[in-house]
């Protein structure tokens, strides 16, 4: 059947093995403490639009130990929508209640709207460069695009002639008459 002092042994190290496990489990774990991380105020932050620095701030961790809770990133995406959700809502209803700057602000968002207006600059070629016809052309293109303003020009009977300008000589250094052929 075995030795007496084999099976002896054999229940001296079991028991001594028992009282490592047992003295084991006493012990103070070693390294640090775990963070615990408080999900519900982790939706309630990310319902307001909170960064992960903000949030580590508040519950007094760094943010890869939020990052490095499993459930964190799912928790914290749902309470980010919501709060994105509960906002959109509130500025609808601001809309709709007639609040004209949101209004506008929604329209800039969802329907492209802008305020800037185009601006096309045509670089002409200086007045005294150009030729009559040029002239009567560009007038009568103005005309077209700005009919109420030739109706009101029209009314100050104003008559609007285009004189080349003289060429002047050199007569008044010396002191002749430039119409004159002396």
């Amino acid at each position: 059947m075995g030795n007496p002092g084999q099976r002896r042994d054999r229940c001296r190290t079991q028991t001594l093995q028992k009282e490592r496990m047992s003295s084991l489990k006493d012990k103070p774990k070693r390294g640090r403490p775990k963070k615990l991380v408080d999900l519900e105020l982790v939706e309630k932050l990310a319902h307001i639009q909170c960064t992960y620095g903000e949030i580590a701030s508040t519950l007094g961790v760094s943010v890869d130990t939020l990052q490095r809770n499993k459930s964190f990133a799912v928790v914290y995406k749902r309470g980010a929508e919501g709060g994105r959700k509960s906002l959109r809502r509130m500025q609808f209803e601001s809309a709709n209640k007639g609040n004209v700057i949101m209004q506008i602000w929604l329209g800039k968002q969802y329907l492209g709207q802008s305020d800037q207006g185009t601006l096309q600059v045509r670089r002409l070629s200086p007045l005294e460069n150009m030729t009559s016809a040029e002239l009567a052309e560009m007038l009568d293109g103005y005309s077209k695009r700005y009919p109420e303003l030739v109706r009101q020009v029209k009314a100050l009977d104003a008559e609007y002639t285009v004189v080349k300008p003289q060429r002047q000589l050199r007569s008044a250094e010396n002191g002749t008459n430039p119409e004159s052929d002396e």
